[in-house]
């Protein structure tokens, strides 16, 4: 569309998009700005960095689930993607050159920013999020009383991640490869559950061919698929409580990173938050507080704040 056309439609804004998308799952939610009426829609992951083809599919998908619900045009729209996987520029352009041209305006930024805006209603705060990945965002004002950000973490699964579902997942095949390599078979509670689950629920004939075949196709949410085994088997089986101690010292370092020397609260999101933040020390706790909202409701805040820039400009 002209620019010319964009300009004019700039004074009949009437619609927010915000999205919320990770290695396992996204979220969208469209929101009439004049009758506060919302549509929601749920789908598969949108990591730019595991699968570029695949978030678009899975955005396209969405956008015009929660377009369709509304009975509106993208074109009513200022949106907000807040997605996994954003560290590198040249892909977050490409997605902006693909996406931009359907909507008044369209932001893409990491899933941190979102989590953090979204965690603290935009005020002062350090998040942490652990999902499939993992990820600090902090927020802070500078010395103008300007909101600054500092992204801590969110390098993706191949070279971080620690303290995200995956890597949970990760580490126990690592646990099972090392008992399948010293007994020839799954020794523990917990490389018993891994084998049945990458061995379609028959352990006893885990072969090297089974595994190696499981982990060419494997990507990091099937990873993750296997974090509740390592999880729920933590109290009864010594291997998969050596993981979650080492689950928490990463954590506590990137809660550590992400506050930095400041007094910053801390919130945890994520599936894996309730879990891991009753087994931080009680001195990180200390420094713990609820969430007042999570990623799609920072994208949402995003998206009303890039509003009213809009209708500034006009």
């Amino acid at each position: 569309m002209a620019l010319e056309k964009k300009k004019q439609l700039r004074n009949k804004v009437n619609y927010i998009l915000g999205v919320d998308g990770g290695g396992t799952k996204t979220i969208a939610r469209l929101i009439n700005l004049t009758t506060q009426e919302q549509w929601q829609a749920v789908s598969g992951p949108s990591s730019l960095s595991n699968d570029f083809t695949g978030a678009v599919s899975v955005l396209n998908a969405l956008i015009a689930d929660v377009i369709g619900q509304a009975a509106c045009q993208s074109l009513e729209v200022v949106a907000v993607f807040g997605l996994a996987g954003t560290g590198d520029p040249n892909t977050v352009a490409k997605l902006q050159q693909i996406f931009a041209h359907r909507f008044i305006a369209l932001d893409i930024c990491s899933d941190a920013s979102t989590s953090a805006y979204g965690a603290n209603n935009g005020g002062e705060v350090a998040v942490v999020a652990l999902g499939t990945g993992s990820v600090g965002m902090r927020l802070q004002l500078s010395e103008q009383g300007e909101l600054t950000q500092q992204m801590v973490g969110g390098w993706g699964f191949l070279i971080g991640d620690e303290g995200g579902g995956a890597k949970l997942g990760y580490h126990s095949v690592q646990a099972l490869i090392a008992e399948f390599q010293h007994f020839g078979y799954a020794h523990s509670q917990l490389a018993q559950a891994v084998a049945a689950f990458i061995n379609a629920k028959d352990t006893s004939v885990i072969t090297r061919q089974k595994i190696a075949a499981w982990l060419a196709r494997a990507k990091p949410v099937n990873f993750a698929q296997l974090s509740p085994l390592v999880t729920q088997q933590q109290s009864a089986c010594p291997v998969a409580k050596e993981i979650i101690v080492n689950h928490i010292a990463s954590v506590e370092s990137l809660i550590s990173d992400t506050r930095s020397e400041t007094t910053l609260p801390v919130v945890l999101l994520g599936g894996l938050a309730p879990f891991t933040q009753a087994l931080l020390s009680d001195k990180t706790k200390h420094f713990v507080i609820s969430a007042k909202g999570d990623a799609l409701d920072g994208a949402c805040l995003l998206a009303n704040i890039a509003v009213k820039k809009q209708r500034l400009a006009t």
